[in-house]
């Protein structure tokens, strides 16, 4: 009896990558973008920030030198509204783009909790990208957590 062995999948998988601007500065764009590009190859990739957030602006030219999309919010300093708008379109990413396996936040922010369990019981492996401060319970919610 001949025993077959699987060769393992060494093909990249889609991945989607969605960057809290507010949470992680622009000057680790380097480390997050390698982070990334490790677990998959980047399907898209997107850094949110609000409009008038002079600490997000930096974003704006790393979005362009390194062409993520750069997602604006305008209005004003609502409360988690970087967050929530990051949420809806982690869910409207893999809705529209099933071709999506892997997806990567970039953040330290344990608010996130809630839509990394729901990505990973419809499937999907996520990663989170984050800094030293990430508290355990973001830490565990993940697949995997990259420290920048």
């Amino acid at each position: 009896m001949v025993k077959k062995v699987r060769k393992p999948n060494n093909e990249k998988q889609n991945t989607g990558l969605l960057i809290d601007g507010e949470n992680v500065g622009a000057k680790k764009v380097n480390a997050i973008l390698n982070a990334a590009r490790s677990q998959g190859k980047l399907y898209e990739g997107k850094v949110y920030g609000r409009q008038k957030d002079i600490h997000t602006r930096q974003w704006s030219d790393k979005a362009k030198e390194y062409g993520i999309s750069d997602i604006r919010l305008y209005g004003g300093p609502e409360k988690n509204k970087v967050d929530n708008k990051i949420k809806k379109d982690a869910r409207r990413l893999i809705n529209q783009h099933k071709n999506i396996d892997i997806v990567c936040i970039a953040t330290s922010d344990n608010g996130y909790v809630d839509i990394i369990r729901e990505l990973r019981s419809l499937g999907k492996r996520v990663v989170v990208i984050g800094e030293k401060q990430a508290s355990a319970s973001l830490r565990s919610s993940c697949n995997c957590f990259v420290e920048i």
